[in-house]
């Protein structure tokens, strides 16, 4: 899997959720996940997550019906904080050309 940079999940084996997924980037949307990455600790755990403002388009380009749910839980949870700016800049491109991501 790693030869062929394939992404790695990992849970508990008695759950899915919650799970972690780790992945190499490929693209520019990797690349900015990566160098604007979050810190998220609990107690002496320490993380990294990509933006919400990019987190939330791409579950929706994604378009699973989780992947929508997550959007809408994402944006509930962290809709004060967002930059909207951002957020609809990624939308935008990943709509495409003459796409949308929400209708």
């Amino acid at each position: 899997m790693l030869c062929d940079r394939l992404a790695v999940r990992i849970a508990k084996t008695d759950r899915i959720i919650p799970n972690v997924e780790m992945k190499f980037k490929k693209d520019d949307f990797d690349h900015y996940a990566i160098s604007r990455a979050k810190v998220v600790q609990f107690a002496d755990i320490r993380f990294f997550v990509s933006p919400i403002e990019l987190q939330i388009p791409y579950k929706l380009y994604l378009g699973s019906d989780k992947d929508i749910e997550d959007a809408v839980y994402l944006w509930m949870l962290f809709r004060e904080t967002l930059d909207g700016d951002l957020l609809r800049s990624f939308m935008e491109r990943l709509a495409g050309p003459g796409g949308a991501l929400w209708n």
